[in-house]
């Protein structure tokens, strides 16, 4: 074929990804850091469980920090904002996603909290993507609660958006499980909530 057409050939602008490929690499990546920790969890061993090239993964995630924080995000609750018409509705679905009941899951989050103190990188980059968006939720949550009146304005809205995933951090360091769900709305009932709706001088 003359240069000119295989450059103009479709081929030339790259073939589409393959999710199957992707699903393999992310949970390749799940399983080292399960087996190995984040250190263990090379680009070389990722892509050597995964049966494909370290090409094949730089195309998707161009670092490291990158590549773990996605194998991570994929095996957690997206966070969505609930309009469930109640206060306690709304916190409950929006807390749900610090739940599981899958210890791999849990165990997975685990190899990255170990980490992420000593590596400002993936502190970012998890944060960004995986720490910020379901407290970000939270947050908006009850703010959506002070514009209905239901909530005083002066609420300490992040003191309180933060009580659900500190406890989620510490289940996942200390166990390496993610909250149960009763613990969650537990956590609603008992401690959000009363938070909420207390008197404001």
């Amino acid at each position: 074929m003359p240069l000119v057409e295989l450059l103009d050939s479709p081929r030339s602008a790259g073939r589409p990804r393959d999710p199957e490929v992707e699903r393999g690499i992310l949970t390749a990546t799940q399983d080292l850091l399960v087996e190995t920790g984040y250190q263990g969890t090379t680009i070389a061993a990722v892509a050597a469980r995964a049966h494909c090239g370290k090409s094949a993964i730089y195309r998707r995630w161009p670092t490291k920090e990158d590549l773990v924080v996605a194998a991570v995000h994929a095996v957690q609750v997206p966070a969505t904002m609930p309009d469930t018409g109640e206060l306690r509705g709304d916190l409950l679905a929006a807390a749900l996603h610090f739940s599981g009941d899958d210890s791999r899951d849990g165990a997975v989050l685990a190899s990255l909290l170990a980490e992420i103190g000593r590596n400002a990188a993936l502190r970012e980059v998890a944060y960004r993507t995986i720490g910020g968006p379901p407290v970000a939720t939270l947050s908006a949550v009850i703010a959506r609660w002070i514009e209905r009146g239901e909530v005083a304005p002066d609420t300490p809205v992040d003191l309180i958006a933060n009580i659900v995933p500190t406890a989620a951090f510490g289940s996942v360091t200390l166990r390496q499980r993610s909250l149960e769900p009763e613990t969650v709305a537990a956590l609603v009932d008992h401690v959000l909530l009363p938070a909420l709706r207390a008197p404001r001088d």
